[in-house]
């Protein structure tokens, strides 16, 4: 027997739109003469298109509910010409919010305020105002242009902006607007304005050549009148603007969260409630909002919205915080970055931690090629693995900014070494988090760094969330221990409760940068193990080899037999979670272990120059005179991990939180714990590090 509430289409492409089904929480089935129809299944249509009219007359005919389906208006990262995956979907079942003719949801949902709206509400829509202009968020968000220079060099909110759109547009029609409208509209500006920039705005579909809009050359032929073919930042463009001019655009609707005054010459959605200044009157809208009350009705409550990531419904803001990753860095974006030096397999994920930094990347291996081109073109950086600052690198950074990237602190399950794909990647404008005789971003943001209330909490659930999933920088090494190593760590287990203090030293390789630019004499691990001894001389100390060279992918371990001479215990093959959790106390050159033990509330001494040593937090035998601040533990942390590294989600390809990497990082674990068990191999022989690069190419390829 067929189940009922069905939702049905005459429409192939709503049928085949997988995401569509996600939004609506069922299948999609066309219909056709062999399903019967109940009417408690639902029929969808696109907006008002005619061909839909044979779906509503279905609809009404078996008494079944007909349900309008629209983008959203915050609706893709990108263009949806550009087979960008839609971020919202509007599901209403009395009409559509662009047509002024009659009711619809959304209309409803505003004249019914009183009745729905709380202070909390509201609140929720001032912090969501708030996060759109700042980020520059809107229906489309693709990378958009800069201003164009005649625009740069007008004063702030001296122009008047009017807003053309594309012929045929229904929101036009149904917006009770036609080309004449658009035509009185210009004169009026001209008229009402007489010694103001005229700014005519063309739809990115027009740019894009999709289409034609209404405005033509002969209404745009005064001199004070400029055409703005480009499709630039509408946050750069509303700073210039004073007021904005519109028949039923979305940018009108756009204007009014910029706090913009808006003249509407149609009826969309936004107009009638008292924000805007109307040329047509609806009777139907008879009360007036608040701003805050057009942003619950039409972004909190009338939209339905997709997390992009885990493909599940969700709120407003999970979008609107997904968005601000990809667009953070859009308004000062370069246009070329040359990524110089790169190995294959890192070119394989490199620019999806770039991201909107550069508005395109270039790989190059000659530095001579490198140089010239740089002295060619203007607004360009260059990216370098490493903390690289030969003299030629700081010669160009005369010319050109020059960024750092380096491995962040929750990286991934395995080695760098070992060709594991990097989950997080920090990318330095200044130098490089190791480097501490050089300013670099992380010490700058420490220097500086204050909470909200929101923030600080945000980051007391990170930590928790690391010590609970006992997280690392690799998250290598036996944590579902076997017998020899539960053996191995039954002393420290009865240490722990005795008065003996039980030191962690963990190994690190001696070639490693962030060693090469400390400060102090100390210089390598058996030298650090001596001094170590020469200071707590009655401690129980365990020597932790590092997982690049235990694992053989790197040379230069120290080995078990000269650890021995200087410490009580030698570790390789264990998580470091684990060893952490069992010491009171970790000292170290500069290795992440330090940082990753100040989560776990362990007592850390640093002989090296660390990122996190300086700030009141560790025994340091260091001085950081240009560390300033006394932090705590939250504000580190926030810090480390929420502002300075930079996360991708690789089931999308897109920039994401450390939350998501979390996430992402203890599924992977679980898979490789299931794999173990069944007695597969973890190991990576040269094939299948092969066989990664490749996997790796293909999928750069999709994003």
């Amino acid at each position: 027997m067929q189940n009922k509430n069905n939702i049905w289409t005459y429409s192939k492409g709503i049928e085949k739109g997988a995401s569509l089904a996600l939004f609506l929480e069922s299948p999609i089935k066309k219909i056709n003469r062999i399903h019967k129809i109940y009417p408690t299944d639902s029929i969808v249509g696109w907006g008002n298109k005619t061909n839909t009219h044979k779906a509503k007359l279905l609809a009404q005919k078996l008494k079944a509910q007909y349900i309008h389906l629209e983008d959203g208006f915050i609706g893709y990262l990108g263009h949806p010409n550009d087979n960008c995956k839609r971020l919202s979907l509007i599901q209403d079942k009395t009409g559509i919010y662009y047509d002024a003719t009659k009711t619809n949801d959304l209309e409803s949902l505003c004249l019914s305020v009183t009745h729905w709206i709380s202070p909390e509400l509201e609140m929720r829509a001032e912090k969501l105002r708030s996060k759109i202009i700042r980020f520059g968020i809107s229906k489309y968000n693709h990378q958009r242009e800069n201003l164009p220079a005649w625009l740069i060099d007008q004063d702030a909110h001296s122009a008047i902006l009017v807003v053309d759109q594309t012929a045929g547009d229904m929101s036009v029609e149904y917006g009770l607007g036609t080309s004449q409208t658009f035509k009185n509209m210009i004169k009026d500006a001209l008229r009402d304005h007489p010694k103001q920039l005229i700014i005519v705005k063309t739809h990115p579909d027009v740019i894009k050549g999709k289409k034609k809009g209404y405005l033509d050359i002969q209404d745009c032929t005064h001199p004070r009148v400029r055409l703005l073919a480009v499709d630039c930042s509408l946050k750069a463009l509303f700073n210039k603007v004073e007021r904005v001019y519109t028949v039923t655009s979305q940018l009108g609707f756009e204007g009014l969260l910029y706090h913009i005054p808006v003249h509407c010459y149609g009826l969309p959605f936004y107009a009638g409630w008292g924000l805007t200044q109307d040329k047509q009157i609806c009777e139907r809208r008879n009360i007036c909002l608040t701003l805050n009350q057009l942003i619950c009705a039409s972004l909190i409550k009338y939209p339905t919205y997709l997390d992009p990531q885990r493909q599940k419904l969700c709120d407003v803001e999970t979008i609107v915080d997904w968005l601000a990753l990809q667009m953070g860095d859009q308004d000062k974006a370069v246009n070329i970055c040359y990524a110089f030096g790169f190995s294959l397999w890192k070119r394989a994920f490199i620019k999806q931690f770039v991201g909107r930094m550069a508005k395109k990347i270039i790989f190059i291996k000659s530095k001579d090629k490198l140089i010239n081109l740089v002295s060619k073109n203007k607004n360009v950086a260059v990216l370098v693995w490493g903390a690289n600052h030969s003299s030629w690198i700081i010669k160009l950074k005369q010319s050109c900014s020059v960024w750092f990237i380096e491995d962040g602190f929750i990286r991934s399950i395995g080695l760098g070494a070992d060709l594991c794909r990097p989950s997080s990647l920090v990318i330095d404008k200044q130098s490089m988090y190791y480097v501490p005789d050089r300013p670099s971003d992380i010490i700058d943001i420490l220097n500086t760094i204050a909470l909200t209330s929101e923030q600080t909490l945000r980051a007391k659930r990170l930590t928790k969330s690391v010590i609970k999933h006992a997280l690392s920088k690799y998250n290598v090494g036996q944590k579902e221990l076997n017998e020899n190593t539960i053996n191995t760590l039954d002393p420290l287990r009865k240490l722990s409760v005795s008065q003996q203090e039980i030191i962690l030293v963990p190994g690190q390789f001696e070639q490693d940068q962030s060693i090469a630019n400390s400060r102090g004499k100390i210089k390598s691990n058996l030298s650090l193990l001596q001094q170590v001894r020469i200071d707590h001389p009655d401690a129980f100390i365990i020597f932790k080899e590092h997982p690049d060279l235990y694992s053989g992918v790197r040379p230069g371990a120290l080995g078990q037999k000269t650890a021995m001479t200087v410490a009580n215990m030698y570790l390789s093959d264990v998580d470091i979670s684990v060893v952490i959790d069992l010491c009171d106390r970790v000292c170290t050159l500069t290795s992440l272990t330090g940082f990753e033990a100040l989560l776990r509330g362990k007592k850390v001494s640093t002989y090296g120059s660390p990122f996190y040593a300086g700030w009141g937090m560790t025994d340091d035998h260091l001085a950081f005179a240009e560390r300033k601040s006394h932090l705590t533990l939250d504000q580190l942390v926030y810090s480390t991990l929420v502002l300075y590294p930079r996360y991708v989600d690789w089931t999308t390809g897109s920039l994401t939180s450390p939350e998501r990497v979390i996430e992402l990082l203890i599924k992977q674990r679980e898979i490789n714990d299931l794999k173990s068990k069944k007695g597969q191999s973890l190991n990576s022989p040269w094939h299948a590090r092969f066989m990664r690069k490749l996997k790796y190419f293909y999928e750069a390829s999709r994003f």
